[in-house]
């Protein structure tokens, strides 16, 4: 049996991720992580959901005993949505905030005329190398996205997919335990179940 904890900021698809998660077919534990969640080690994985600022998440980390979170991010499997990917980074521009520093890069927002911002709606994946995580993924899939920042990564061979808003930045970036996507894939119908599904096998 997997124990999978989603952790509850009290924004975000929860209901949408636990509602896939169940209709996995796998043997899973659920379990929703809050500040009044005392069970951290019995997780085997946790999933970051993708709503709210970088300042919003942090602020939230703070209310846990935030050694243990970070113990727990450098020995678990975290799947990390969108903000959830974005606070893994040295910073970021929205709110000038100062975010976990597990990864080099940081999160800017795009500045263009050219396109609507923020980038809402239906965008395509480009696959830039295979991944376990990444298996019935096809390069040029449709996600569903909804951002107005990006990350401008400096680990690039840790970046497995691009996507296309005006400018190139990183879609989906795995490196060691960490299991990151701009895109929401609790919106991403049948193919967002392929991301949950992966993860949880992986």
């Amino acid at each position: 049996m997997l124990n999978i904890g989603v952790f509850d900021f009290g924004s975000g698809n929860l209901k949408s991720i636990i509602q896939i998660l169940n209709n996995l077919p796998l043997n899973l534990n659920l379990y929703i992580i809050n500040k009044n969640f005392n069970n951290l080690e019995k997780l085997d994985k946790i999933i970051i959901p993708g709503q709210g600022t970088p300042y919003g998440l942090i602020k939230e980390f703070l209310k846990f005993d935030f050694i243990k979170i970070k113990n727990l991010f450098n020995n678990i499997k975290i799947l990390g949505i969108c903000i959830g990917k974005q606070v893994f980074y040295k910073n970021s521009n929205e709110l000038n905030t100062k975010c976990l520093n597990y990864l080099d890069g940081f999160v800017s927002n795009f500045n263009f005329r050219n396109n609507k911002i923020p980038n809402i709606g239906w965008n395509r994946i480009y696959v830039l190398k295979k991944h376990k995580l990444l298996k019935n993924i096809k390069n040029n899939d449709f996600f569903y996205f909804s951002h107005t920042f990006y990350i401008i990564n400096k680990n690039y061979k840790f970046i497995y997919a691009i996507s296309k808003y005006n400018i190139f930045y990183p879609s989906i970036f795995i490196k060691n335990n960490l299991f990151l996507v701009q895109f929401h894939p609790e919106k991403s119908f049948k193919i967002g179940y392929k991301i949950f599904y992966n993860f949880c096998i992986w």
